[in-house]
């Protein structure tokens, strides 16, 4: 059963955008994969960290992206309690 997230869009992208994106209480994300464009992504902290607790892989995105894709990497904190990037993939047809 694929989890189904809120993903807006986001222009800005480097260390201190991602920092005051997190402050917000947003992840930075990135979409990739099919052979389209890279897709650079803003989710909810709250929403991913209960998919993350369900151990969900496949997620529907929706928002400004609206596309099933899987859950390639999580990047964590040094102490492993806050996220601080995901990469997603779109798996090919």
């Amino acid at each position: 059963m694929a989890e189904t997230l809120k993903a807006t869009k986001r222009e800005k992208t480097g260390k201190i955008a991602n920092r005051k994106l997190r402050l917000e209480g947003k992840i930075p994300a990135v979409l990739y994969g099919d052979g389209k464009d890279v897709i650079n992504l803003a989710l909810c902290a709250e929403q991913f960290s209960a998919v993350v607790r369900h151990g969900a892989k496949n997620i529907t995105l929706e928002g400004d992206v609206s596309e099933s894709v899987v859950m390639r990497e999580v990047q964590w904190d040094t102490f492993g309690t806050e996220v601080l990037h995901v990469d997603f993939y779109r798996p090919g047809n």
